[in-house]
């Protein structure tokens, strides 16, 4: 039973990321703009709906920068030797909260050399050096957004209705690589895309609540 606003687990068993560390924050961290939250979010159905409702239940009352604090707090009690995944659910919707996350990911990396890796809705607000050694992309719903996001520092990853190729493809202009996991089977672990390459990366909706997903992102 998860009973803070956030907790971190060692090794996650999610079989798309391999055995990496995982980070999961209440979703009062995540910025209220983002398009899936209540319309397709991964994150609000099945396994992980339930450690989402769990978090957000221990979060009642905190801020953005409580839940931060208490992110920061769950990565401190990692042993730092594994790629860390920030975010299964949740963000840092302000500079604040991203500092105190990143600081916190400094020094898992010191402590292990594990690479630290994730995902925003909140690029539009918060500055890309907030973020510090986070491997941070950019998430956005339109081909447009990626020059935008380039513009703020971040590379990005895009949600797209589905895969064109299992190759390299353009979409109005801007190449992208569909997730090799999607493509081939590739585990995060393995593959290292999202925090080795400056290429835009492309996740085709999916799961149980793809019908939604395509409809925010249309």
């Amino acid at each position: 039973m998860i009973t803070r606003a956030a907790t971190a687990v060692e090794v996650s068993q999610n079989a798309k990321t391999g055995a990496v560390s995982a980070t999961y924050a209440a979703q009062v961290s995540c910025p209220s703009a983002c398009p899936f939250r209540g319309a397709g979010c991964y994150a609000e159905s099945g396994r992980p709906g339930i450690a989402t409702r769990q978090l957000a239940n221990a979060a009642d009352g905190m801020t953005p920068v409580d839940v931060a604090s208490a992110e920061a707090s769950a990565i401190d009690n990692l042993s730092g030797t594994r790629p860390l995944r920030l975010h299964v659910v949740g963000d840092c919707s302000s500079d604040d909260a991203a500092r105190i996350v990143s600081d916190a990911a400094g020094r898992y990396t010191e402590r292990g050399g594990g690479i630290v890796w994730t995902y925003t809705h909140a690029w539009r607000d918060v500055v890309r050096a907030a973020w510090q050694s986070v491997n941070v992309r950019a998430s956005v719903e339109r081909p447009e957004d990626i020059a935008a996001a380039r513009e703020r520092g971040y590379r990005a990853a895009i949600v797209v209705d589905s895969h064109e190729s299992a190759s390299a493809y353009d979409v109005d202009g801007e190449r992208i690589i569909p997730c090799p996991e999607q493509t081939r089977g590739a585990q995060c672990v393995s593959c290292g895309l999202c925090w080795n390459s400056d290429a835009t990366i492309a996740f085709a909706a999916h799961g149980a609540r793809r019908a939604a997903v395509v409809d925010a992102i249309g």
